[in-house]
Formats: C-alpha cells, sequence, structure tokens
C-alpha cells in the first residue's frame, strides 16, 4: 500500500468514527466519546505521518512525533495549531485508557471539548494533505 493509499484510508476510518463519536454524545455517554475522540485524532496524525512518508510507531499520542516530523520536512503549520495539538493529543492520550475501565467519570464539558478538538483535527487533516498534495505536484 503507498503512503497515499495508508493516509486516505487512515483519515476514511477517522471520519467513520466521529459519526459513532456523534453518537455517543448524544446520548451522553461520555466516556465513550472521550475514548472516540481520541481515536479520530490517533488515525488522523498517523495519516499525516504516512502522508509524509513517517512509520508511525503503535502508540496512541502520535502529535510530538508529527511536529517533529514537519519540522525535518519543512512543512509549515501554525505555531499556535501546533501547540494545542500536542497537548489536545496527550490529554486525550491519557484520559483514554481511564475512559475505557471507568477509572474516571468524563462530565459533558468533557466530552463536548473532545469532540469539538477531533473535528477540528480532521478539518486540519484535510488541509494538511492537500497542502502537502499540491505541493507534490
Amino acid at each position: 500500500m503507498k503512503n497515499e493509499e495508508r493516509a486516505d484510508r487512515l483519515l476514511s476510518e477517522a471520519e467513520n468514527i466521529v459519526n459513532e463519536l456523534e453518537q455517543s454524545l448524544e446520548s451522553e455517554n461520555w466516556n465513550l466519546t472521550i475514548r472516540r475522540a481520541q481515536e479520530v485524532v490517533e488515525l488522523v496524525l498517523k495519516g499525516l505521518l504516512a502522508q509524509l512518508g513517517i512509520d508511525y510507531p503503535k502508540v496512541h499520542d502520535v502529535a510530538p512525533i508529527f511536529k517533529r516530523s514537519v519540522e525535518e520536512k519543512g512543512v509549515m503549520v501554525d505555531e499556535e495549531f501546533m501547540n494545542w495539538l500536542i497537548e489536545f493529543s496527550a490529554d486525550l492520550s491519557t484520559k483514554r485508557a481511564p475512559s475505557f475501565y471507568f477509572e474516571a467519570e468524563y462530565d459533558e464539558d468533557d466530552a463536548v471539548n473532545g469532540a469539538k478538538g477531533a473535528e477540528e483535527v480532521i478539518k486540519f487533516g484535510k488541509w494538511f494533505i492537500e497542502a502537502v498534495r499540491e505541493k507534490l505536484t
């Protein structure tokens, strides 16, 4: 599978999970919403790494690797957004297991913030893929 194909499949899967995220939000399943938001962020970032030709590790928080890869490749990403992305991904990654095992109970604000952030990451991912592909042509 080529890098572009892998990137497209990972972003497509992230978009599918957004549907589940929206359902969990509607049903007030806050912990599941947190988990789905984390999955979206992880898949999008791994898709972007694939687009860049970077083998991503099998860990949940690849935002630091994404930041380093973008810098090494000379791809411009807004610094404020990148800082937010690093924090957001780390936060969701730390909440992932506790939400899954109900070791922590998350509330509506946590879930809504996770869902909104995941949607921002999807938008960014689509923009990033398009920008990188345009640069290559």
